[in-house]
């Protein structure tokens, strides 16, 4: 803790200079745990603790008391990062910034913090030794089950954008969450459930999430949007409605309704609402960006990114990708090329679009307009119509992925 102080004012042969410390959590009882260990036996150090987000002490404006900030760092609060750069751009002064944390932290994540203006990343222990759990300083937001009187749950929450139209966003989702919802022979025999698995269209709009299923909304969705209310458990039930194949969904309702009729913090009630009743929830964006697009991108694990190597499609691609990033760090994309094989040996245009992006083109997924005509008439997706089509069989190591991924217990927060 003294090499992480040592960019605070120093102590000259006369006088005592004092570091004025502010450390935030906004967990119950962390910020002042961590106080007392940073203050103990140091009279050069005045501390002091709130229980606040950096958010939260962002709006209270300058810090004209404050030398130092400590705050604890939790992978997937984008919110502290934007604040941080807040901050940093905001103030003049020689405020420093120092992160706890308690865990290894990825490359995405430090470089999106470094970048924000972090001064330094210290491990927790050092500031307070008796905390050895690393769940304790990220844990899951419990609120909303104490209410529902539910035992703690939270689901994983996949995003499906398009860098363009007809790249095939809706058919792609509803692929995901057949094969998801679709138990493999290794837990089939372990016993295992197959996940309970939900798919949202937010493109409410112009979505036709639900007529490809033929499935209308159940009402629920439309009374949110009429009426701007927050979403609640008893809304999910009237909106979802539960398909044969193993899943439930969540269609746009019949009748159109402006985009600007979702509002940031219904937005934000109806993912934490999905998160809890169901192990995987697959969101179908809309191609226009709106207001309610941040806190959707906050909470989403994942997002699969639908492109193609043309010119026009990979500029927008990167457009996009820069703008999901910029207060989302450590969002998880990943570019998946539709309705083309593979090349065996790269053309010179591919190259030349991964180096654009920035990213490996590894995801391919190749067309079968046959079986997705058949897919059409019958009314269901691809994955079930016809499972060994060439276009299921490549999204075998994006649904792997998925798996994986649904695993893990840490989740991406707002």
């Amino acid at each position: 803790m003294t090499q992480a102080l040592a960019c605070a004012p120093s102590v000259d042969d006369t006088a005592l200079v004092q570091t004025r410390v502010l450390v935030i959590s906004d967990l119950p009882g962390m910020a002042e745990m961590v106080a007392r260990n940073v203050g103990r036996g140091d009279p050069a150090l005045v501390v002091r603790s709130e229980r606040m987000t950096l958010a939260d002490l962002c709006d209270h404006g300058p810090l004209t008391d404050t030398d130092l900030v400590i705050f604890g760092i939790r992978p997937g609060q984008d919110a502290d990062v934007a604040a941080l750069r807040r901050m940093k751009a905001d103030d003049s002064s020689a405020i420093k910034f120092l992160g706890l944390t308690a865990e290894p932290l990825s490359l995405a994540v430090a470089r999106g913090l470094m970048a924000a203006g972090l001064d330094e990343v210290m491990p927790l222990a050092a500031a307070a030794p008796r905390l050895t759990d690393a769940a304790q300083i990220a844990p899951v937001a419990e609120v909303t089950q104490a209410k529902r009187g539910e035992d703690a749950h939270n689901g994983l929450i996949v995003a499906v954008a398009a860098a363009r139209g007809g790249l095939g966003a809706t058919a792609f989702a509803l692929n995901a969450a057949t094969l998801m919802a679709q138990t493999d022979r290794k837990s089939a025999r372990a016993g295992t459930a197959a996940p309970r698995i939900a798919v949202v269209d937010l493109d409410f709009q112009n979505g036709v999430l639900g007529s490809s299923l033929d499935i209308t909304d159940g009402g629920g969705y439309l009374t949110m949007l009429q009426t701007g209310q927050h979403p609640d458990h008893e809304m999910l039930q009237r909106a979802m409605v539960s398909h044969p194949l193993g899943f439930d969904v969540m269609a746009a309702p019949d009748a159109m309704a402006p985009l600007d009729a979702m509002t940031p913090d219904m937005v934000a009630v109806l993912l934490d609402e999905l998160r809890l009743a169901y192990d995987v929830v697959i969101l179908d964006l809309p191609r226009a960006l709106t207001d309610w697009t941040a806190p959707v991108l906050a909470r989403a694990d994942r997002l699969f990114l639908l492109t193609d190597p043309t010119v026009h499609t990979v500029r927008q691609t990167r457009r996009m990708m820069d703008m999901f990033r910029d207060d989302n760090p450590s969002l998880t994309i990943d570019l998946v090329v539709t309705h083309q094989r593979k090349p065996f040996s790269q053309p010179a245009h591919v190259k030349e679009a991964e180096r654009f992006l920035g990213e490996s083109l590894r995801h391919w997924l190749p067309g079968d307009a046959r079986a997705a005509q058949r897919a059409a008439g019958q009314g269901v997706p691809l994955a079930a119509a016809a499972p060994r089509s060439a276009t299921i069989r490549a999204m075998g190591p994006l649904i792997a992925g998925l798996r994986a991924a649904l695993s893990q217990t840490q989740r991406r927060r707002a």
